[in-house]
């Protein structure tokens, strides 16, 4: 039996909790168990969750466990865990090590990739058509031509060919054993699942396997590396320690999830090298080791976050020293030249930092951690949840409230094992009121689910994204393609929930990786030890120009490594003044332009006006298909790349090509490209929804040469709009430093933009940022409000047409709402969603030729926006299903003609959670009120109890504007 419990104490050799029904635990630990708790135990505080593994009750009412799993919320990547498995040891600190690694491309890390493209290609082999190696070669640098171009071990004549030996061989020994000792070891590759996927909250593990029977009975690990080999003949002698803990998690993960017995199922290690197909043992003394070295790693993180000091952050790195991590005390040449510089490298790093970017490079690290832990475990309430566990914590009713499940899902279209790999479902009738929070681009996971007991758990999970998504199908592409289509059986039924990878967190640490290692003059810039510089023969126009457009436009050419651009809402900074700046760029010899974006949205948007310039203009966009509109597709890195046919072709498609567009994830996600490219200038748009940590990687890096790999960066952003989502408390990310304040770093919620901007207008640097003050969006009468209270009066009218109707009509509208006994939830209020079927049935009882796409609705909780849609629908007026329904979270960087906005707010508490709030030198600014009001273009309707929301100083104000 397992048991989850809450810790409350150790005494001796006896752990004492209460599971969550509140019964009493007496553990008796194993003198192991005592050992390895206490080494952490400084770290555990009372209710600190565990899982209790195997238990059995004694005589004497206490219980054993076989394992002890701390924090099992917080899951480990298996094949991340076991690559701490060192030949000089183990230890929980080669756990953070590792995450400041730099990514490399080398020809080993090619190698792998090619090993495994090639297992999938063989076991999807037809028998009456092999596979020829060159072609499958070729069919492999069509897939990853980017990655072979830039590994610099390719360009040495030498490793060059050795690779591709190599490449050769691994190809030939997978194929034979695959044809040939599969079937000696009955291993049936009709029945197989590639990349099959686990989530085992049991043991705090999630991973994927690389080849698995459908049946379970057996999985395969494939390895393009050696195991542990004689020293002279250079013969395989056993398997690799990292490799075989590998082995050993996954059988423990099929154990707990599947309850599969390891004696039933066949593990084996694939050494592609030899050939060796390793059959292997399951052990119990080192699935406990790797559970030890897990606990020590998770307790370190939890005591990081809890802290949430760059002091303590600092006193656990500077402890990754070769005396500490060399548990072994191995030595010799190998470890002398391989194993041993990365831990001295790091030590180096983190030395060479001065008090103030050491100070800084702690205090980010800390809230990454912190960050990271909350978004895995959550620790808050939030509308809509997005903590990773509550894949297997929350009840099927609260993830249907948060819309977080697509359930009864059945197979309408299996192509799992087309080139395309994908499958489409078809969608239930739900319930009106619900609405599942699911969007094309989405990363998922996908499982058989024919009970409310089935969850990610306890069944085997396919990975994927959603390619297409409507009220009646939903189609996904796998990650992997399949043999064949049997292993998603037809007859089952299906359930689709969000994938939470650690991508982001990971793209972070190595950030402040890239940040440590940047030139000292772009680490001074941005922790503002000096000014940015300017071309000082600029500023006699600069001072004489009135105009905005052509204001900025001078500023951001003279500016030679920073610039700062405010773009209120409806200011044009994406299709006028970015567009204006790229043009500029164009007129200069091989000016090379980094455009970046926070979402995949905004970076169509950058497209957009990138086409108005010339619907012919070349630009390289990278990022993945799904989440790019159409329109813009053709311009995608992978699709220019299928015209590549060698490595000098991807070469000088990068030399011809001058503007590369983006999501900052997306671009950092690829920091070889900063070697084959130099960017004088990096755009970036949405800066204000950008954390620090996320720019610190594009920003420090240098390019081949050890120049700059950006020398110029302009920010556009409006930090009076949404900030950036950050899972901490404000309390949690603030920052008391005597040496950071300085610095502008008083909380890293706020992003660099708004540091930046900050200490630039306390300095009086008035070159270094701009605004832009002419809106073309909404109607006089409707921002006369946000120009007044957030904008200082100083956001004005273009004049366009649609801002010139002088038709004498209520532009912006309050109508008052009460709660009514109908209103069972705080999020729901049956009056207000009445008042707004009201209005939209007036205004298109007005109209003829009504366009529910002028119309958007926007309200805080999900729960409202089921219920008006619901309203809207019962009204049998068809087209009002197309009009938009969403948070205002989802309405930043949208506009309508008319804006119809349901406050919701039913309690005092809802007042007080509802705003975001900026406080500007003493002016309080709603950061999503001012959204909310500025995406009406002609007319703005807003309904809400009077009474309650006056107990609010903005919007009282609000209220007797709109009276008034």
């Amino acid at each position: 039996m397992n048991i989850r419990c809450k810790f409350k104490k150790k005494e001796e050799d006896i752990f004492f909790a209460k599971t969550l029904d509140r019964k009493e635990i007496r553990l008796k630990c194993t003198p192991t168990q005592s050992e390895d708790l206490d080494t952490f135990i400084q770290h555990i505080q009372e209710n600190n969750i565990f899982n209790l593994l195997n238990t059995k009750e004694n005589e004497d009412g206490s219980i054993e466990a076989e394992f002890i799993i701390f924090e099992p919320d917080y899951l480990m990547d298996i094949s991340s865990l076991a690559e701490n498995f060192r030949s000089f040891g183990e230890h929980p600190l080669n756990c953070i090590l590792s995450r400041f690694r730099p990514t490399e491309n080398t020809h080993h890390i090619l190698l792998g990739n090619a090993a495994n493209y090639f297992l999938d290609e063989i076991v999807n082999e037809k028998d009456d058509n092999p596979l020829i190696y060159n072609e499958v070669l070729k069919k492999l640098f069509k897939i990853s031509p980017f990655e072979f171009t830039t590994c610099k071990d390719l360009q040495n004549k030498e490793t060059e060919a050795v690779f591709f030996r190599s490449c050769e061989k691994q190809f030939l020994n997978i194929q034979k054993i695959v044809n040939q000792v599969f079937i000696v070891q009955n291993i049936d590759k009709e029945k197989a699942i590639l990349e099959p996927s686990f989530i085992c909250n049991a043991l705090g593990l999630q991973g994927r396997l690389d080849f698995m029977l459908q049946d379970f009975s057996a999985f395969i690990e494939l390895k393009s590396g050696k195991g542990e080999e004689d020293f002279y003949t250079k013969q395989f002698k056993y398997s690799a320690i990292n490799h075989y803990i590998q082995m050993i998690l996954y059988l423990a993960v099929l154990e707990f999830n599947m309850n599969l017995s390891h004696e039933n199922v066949k593990s084996y290690l694939l050494y592609s090298k030899y050939p060796l197909l390793s059959k292997e043992r399951h052990s119990r003394k080192h699935l406990e080791r790797a559970i030890t070295l897990r606990n020590a790693f998770v307790a370190l993180e939890y005591d990081v976050q809890r802290q949430n000091t760059a002091q303590h952050s600092y006193e656990i790195l500077k402890s990754i020293k070769p005396e500490i991590l060399n548990t072994k005390k191995l030595s010799g040449k190998f470890y002398e030249n391989y194993l041993l510089p990365p831990i001295r490298n790091f030590g180096k790093m983190l030395s060479g930092l001065s008090d103030l970017e050491r100070a800084y490079f702690m205090r980010v690290y800390t809230f990454i951690v912190k960050e990271m832990w909350t978004a895995k475990l959550g620790e808050r309430e939030y509308e809509g949840f997005r903590e990773a566990a509550n894949l297997w914590n929350a009840s099927f009713e609260e993830k249907i409230s948060a819309g977080e499940l697509l359930y009864d899902l059945k197979i309408v279209q299996n192509a799992a094992s087309s080139d395309q790999h994908y499958i489409v479902f078809s969608i239930p009738a739900y319930d009106l009121t619900y609405l599942p929070n699911f969007r094309v681009g989405d990363a998922i996971v996908l499982y058989e689910r024919n009970s409310e007991n089935d969850m990610v758990n306890n069944k085997q999970i396919f990975k994927g994204a959603i390619e297409e998504i409507n009220s009646k199908t939903v189609k996904i592409r796998l990650r992997a393609r399949q043999r064949n289509n049997s292993i998603l059986p037809e007859t089952s039924a299906y359930g689709i929930e969000h994938d939470y990878p650690d991508s982001t967190f990971t793209a972070m640490f190595k950030g402040l990786t890239a940040f440590a290692n940047a030139n000292q003059d772009r680490k001074d810039l941005l922790l503002l030890q000096r000014s940015p510089e300017i071309d000082n023969s600029f500023l006699p126009l600069i001072s004489s120009e009135k105009e905005d457009l052509k204001r900025v436009m001078l500023k951001a050419d003279a500016a030679k490594d920073c610039f700062l651009l405010i773009g209120p809402p409806g200011t044009g900074k994406t299709s006028q003044a970015l567009k204006a700046m790229v043009i500029s760029s164009l007129k200069k010899e091989n000016f090379n332009i980094l455009l970046l974006a926070y979402t995949n949205r905004a970076v169509d948007e950058i497209c957009q006006a990138l086409h108005t310039i010339d619907k012919n203009l070349s630009y390289i966009r990278i990022g993945n298909e799904l989440n790019c509109d159409a329109m813009y597709r053709p311009h995608l890195l992978d699709n220019l790349l299928k015209k590549c046919n060698r490595r000098s072709d991807v070469i000088q498609l990068f030399e011809k090509e001058r503007i590369i567009v983006g999501t900052v994830a997306s671009v950092w996600n690829k920091p070889d490209l900063f070697n084959i490219k130099h960017f004088d200038m990096a755009i970036i748009d949405e800066a204000t929804q950008l954390l620090e940590p996320h720019l610190l990687g594009i920003l420090s890096s240098k390019d081949s040469s050890g120049r700059n790999a950006v020398e110029k960066y302009i920010l556009i952003g409006d930090h009076k709009q949404l900030p950036a989502i950050v899972l901490q408390s404000e309390e949690e990310s603030r920052i008391e430093s005597g040496i950071l304040n300085p610095a502008g770093l008083f909380n890293l919620k706020d992003s660099l933009f708004e540091r930046l901007y900050r200490k630039y207008k306390e300095q009086n640097l008035s070159y270094t940022f701009d605004m832009l003050t002419k809106q073309g969006r909404m109607h006089p009468e409707i921002a006369e409000f946000p120009s007044k209270v957030f904008y200082n009066g100083e956001l004005n009218c273009l004049g366009l047409s649609h801002q010139q109707d002088s038709e004498q009509i209520n532009r912006m509208s309050f109508i008052p709402s009460f709660r009514s006994p109908e209103d069972i939830s705080d999020k729901i209020n049956h009056e207000e969603a009445r008042i707004i079927v009201a209005i939209v049935n007036d205004i298109y009882s007005k109209n003829k030729d009504f366009d529910p796409g002028t119309i958007g609705i926007i309200t805080p909780y999900r729960s409202q926006i089921a219920l008006i849609r619901k309203k809207l629908l019962e009204t049998g007026i068809n087209t009002f299903s197309s009009i938009m329904i969403d948070t205002v979270e989802r309405y930043q960087g949208s506009q309508k003609d008319i804006i119809i906005y349901s406050f919701s707010v039913n309690t005092e508490w809802q007042l007080k959670a509802l705003p975001c709030i900026l406080d500007e030198n003493g002016t309080i600014i709603d950061r999503k009120l001012n959204v909310v009001l500025t995406r009406a273009r002609k007319l703005l309707f807003v309904t809400g109890n009077p009474e309650l929301l006056k107990k609010n100083g903005l919007f009282k104000k609000l209220i007797e504007h709109i009276s008034s």
